[in-house]
């Protein structure tokens, strides 16, 4: 909703504004047209940045202001340089304005001015779609609202009064909006020489217009289509490419079944498994000989692999997983219900002498943010160490969506092992 916010030493300038991105398929100008036609436009301003192909534009209606208005969002560019950034101040009357900037660009439905339950809303969720909270610093006169929120922030003091010391009367002049027409003023001029070959052009132009937005619009839907096609088999490959904790971990002790301790005085020290295989580790003790070692391991072993170091030799050994049913994304469940279960089984874990560690953030498996890819599943990455006596029951234990990248057995007097792995849920 828009409205208008006081900048100390300039005066009145709008907020709330809704950006709208500039495709860049049919020109600047014929898509500001197409668009400000369907708000009623009466003023525009669009949002470049130098040496970037991506333009936003907004509106103010017929009717919403009495003189050129002045965004406000474009002050606060003026005096912040950076790419990505978060600005929450007061905007009185008990009041909060949100705006936020990603990779120079506004965001939409993040220029709002509401009530806090409203504005921190936004808030927590544009926080959710950065990988890193702490990388976006947040610009604001409101610090102790911040403090509720579960993350370690980059905050900033901000306000109007301050924005107004940042900025020159330059920055305000470049921050108002101008006329928005959607008449091509090439008709207009040929109109006033010539009445009736100028109704003519201007249906002429009527009607190419019309044309181009229908091909516009078959082109953009074509492409929305595709990118529909290619994003889902980027997800469905990315919630796919590990196998569960509960098929993977038993894979790997069966195939352990198999390995030797001690052949031809070469020690077995350390294993670790990831994909379908496992390494293994052995040392030499005294005499031992590469030579030794290649006339007593299992046939069936593929060859090893010897390097520079005299005193080592590295075993691979593959490992044959069942067949596992395709995840898909809407069976994944949402991303508080697997925290709650892999924390619930930590707890339990910890009693046992278990140590299950839960992702401390998460990322998008494909794709990049956006309002049409919301869907898109997120995976986290867990851990987990302990006994290997305990490691098979904890993996029948772990959720259908957790994974396994890699774990490790140390061959000590502890017999430990170390578990990493991916977590995927929806949003």
């Amino acid at each position: 909703m828009l409205a208008i916010v006081q900048i100390p030493g300039f005066g009145a300038a709008v907020a709330g504004l809704d950006w709208l991105a500039l495709p860049g398929m049919d020109g600047l100008s014929t898509e500001i047209k197409q668009l400000g036609r369907g708000v009623d436009a009466a003023w525009q301003y669009v949002w470049s940045v130098k040496g970037q192909e991506d333009q936003s534009v907004a509106f103010v209606a017929k009717g919403e202001v009495t003189k050129r208005p002045v965004a406000a969002a474009a002050l606060v560019r003026a005096a912040i340089a950076e790419d990505l950034y978060l600005a929450l101040v007061d905007a009185g009357d008990e009041r909060l304005w949100v705006f936020a900037v990603k990779d120079g660009m506004p965001l939409k439905r993040m220029d709002l001015v509401g009530e806090a339950s409203e504005v921190m809303g936004l808030v927590s969720d544009f926080l959710t779609t950065l990988p890193d909270k702490s990388k976006s610093p947040i610009y604001t006169d409101k610090p102790e609202l911040l403090k509720k929120l579960p993350y370690t922030l980059d905050v900033r003091t901000f306000s109007l009064e301050i924005l107004g010391h940042s900025i020159q009367k330059r920055a305000f002049s470049k921050a108002s909006f101008s006329r928005y027409t959607s008449a091509p003023i090439g008709a207009l001029v040929f109109c006033t020489m010539l009445i009736v070959v100028g109704c003519a052009y201007y249906l002429y132009q009527l009607q190419a217009e019309e044309t181009a937005l229908r091909d516009a619009m078959l082109i953009r839907e074509r492409a929305v289509a595709q990118r529909k096609i290619e994003l889902a088999a980027a997800v469905s490959t990315a919630i796919n490419a590990t196998v569960p904790a509960r098929v993977a971990v038993p894979a790997y002790l069966e195939a352990a079944r198999a390995f030797k301790r001690l052949v031809e005085g070469w020690k077995l020290t350390d294993v670790e498994c990831a994909g379908q295989g496992c390494t293994l580790t052995f040392k030499a003790q005294p005499f031992a000989t590469w030579a030794g070692y290649l006339k007593a391991k299992p046939q069936d072993w593929p060859p090893p692999t010897f390097d520079s170091d005299i005193e080592k030799i590295t075993q691979p050994i593959p490992v044959t997983f069942p067949t596992v049913a395709p995840r898909t994304a809407e069976a994944l469940p949402p991303r508080e219900r697997v925290r709650f279960d892999l924390g619930n089984l930590a707890q339990i874990s910890k009693t046992l002498g278990l140590s299950v560690t839960l992702p401390s953030s998460w990322a998008r498996v494909a794709g990049k943010a956006g309002p049409d890819e919301q869907w898109v599943p997120m995976v986290g990455i867990y851990g987990a160490k302990g006994s290997s006596v305990l490691l098979k029951d904890l993996a029948q234990r772990l959720p259908d969506i957790s994974d396994v990248t890699s774990v490790s057995f140390k061959l000590d007097d502890s017999l430990s092992f170390d578990l990493k792995g991916n977590a995927y849920a929806n949003p």
